[in-house]
């Protein structure tokens, strides 16, 4: 092979990306690994809305394998797709294919415009029941316009030959037929590579994938519409304790610390809203949702604070919280029945 190739890894910081980019450094491919970030990954929510921190895997193993790494948002056009699959949902609100067709169209330019050869990911042939059978995977490249030029090096002898593969730019029998759902074979090449941590598989951390997240969407467009989602409402449904008071009105309580912080950040909701925090240590925070003018607005705010203290684990008798309006108006509110076994209400989830 007189050139060397240049290839641009999509890479989750799982294992099966993971080992493609080691596969890739061992046959003297010049590699770049990128991170497609969609704002709806529980670490991305963690970070931006938590300020929770944590090392991103997909960093740990490209210092480990010595490539350099992009992060790419698809944050402006992932809504859009997310609303409206052009191939429906998996098991939750998982838009699989969808979500696949468009990492790969914007990899594509990234290749074209960046004179990369071809594109690399770890799909593994049957691994995930929407977006990895045969058929899917084909399809998807096909709509993607990286046909061709999209190498799975870990399902590739089970799959058509690529032009890298046809130019020599890679020798296609140091290449693997792995398929379906076990991991035995991942694990094995991982002990080769040396690749000692990586996370269980798990839809690639996305939070639309639990079928507890799907829940709370499905109900918040039930009785509010599409037209409300923005991605500071998508990435709120993925914390606290979601409870609907009224068909215009829902609540999220935070279950610890960080919630409570993150619940604070909801300056950018667009309808209105009432942030009620404690003025006692041990309580939540709550973040009143209000889709619609609602003529007795203060009644769901007392009983709101009435919920609060009911998760609350204070030992004092007398409680209150300070309700913070939009408009930046403030009223103190006392709770009048913390140990009532009488407040009633229902979560989502």
């Amino acid at each position: 092979m007189s050139k060397k190739a240049k290839a641009l890894l999509l890479l989750s910081g799982g294992l099966d990306s993971s080992l493609v980019g080691a596969i890739l450094k061992r046959e003297n491919i010049d590699v770049t690994a990128i991170k497609f970030v969609t704002g709806l990954e529980y670490s991305v929510i963690k970070s931006e809305l938590l300020d929770t921190k944590n090392e991103d895997p997909a960093k740990k193993i490209t210092d480990k394998l010595g490539i350099p790494l992009r992060y790419v948002s698809l944050k402006d056009v992932y809504i859009d797709m997310l609303l409206n699959p052009k191939y429906g949902y998996g098991s939750a609100i998982n838009p699989c294919l969808d979500c696949h067709i468009l990492m790969f169209k914007t990899a594509k330019k990234i290749m074209e415009e960046e004179g990369f050869d071809f594109v690399a990911t770890g799909e593994v042939q049957g691994q995930r029941p929407m977006s990895q059978k045969s058929q899917d995977l084909l399809n998807g490249l096909k709509e993607s316009g990286l046909e061709g030029r999209l190498l799975r090096p870990l399902s590739a002898k089970l799959l058509p030959i690529t032009i890298p593969e046809q130019e020599g730019l890679i020798n296609r029998d140091n290449l693997y037929d792995i398929s379906g759902r076990s991991r035995h074979k991942q694990m094995e090449l991982a002990k080769e590579f040396g690749i000692e941590e990586y996370p269980e598989p798990a839809g690639a951390g996305c939070s639309i994938v639990d079928k507890g997240y799907a829940r709370r969407y499905n109900e918040l467009v039930a009785h509010n519409g599409k037209d409300i989602i923005n991605m500071d409402v998508l990435q709120h449904l993925a914390i606290g304790r979601h409870i609907r008071l009224h068909k215009d009105i829902k609540l999220i309580v935070g279950r610890n610390r960080d919630e409570n912080i993150g619940l604070s950040k909801r300056d950018t909701f667009e309808k209105n809203w009432v942030l009620l925090e404690p003025n006692y240590d041990k309580g939540p925070s709550a973040f009143l949702e209000v889709y619609n003018d609602v003529d007795n607005l203060g009644d769901f705010i007392l009983r709101t604070a009435n919920i609060i203290g009911y998760f609350s684990k204070e030992e004092a008798d007398k409680l209150s919280i300070t309700a913070t309006y939009k408009d930046g108006k403030k009223e103190v509110v006392e709770i009048i029945n913390k140990d009532s076994k009488n407040i009633e209400f229902e979560q989502i989830v």
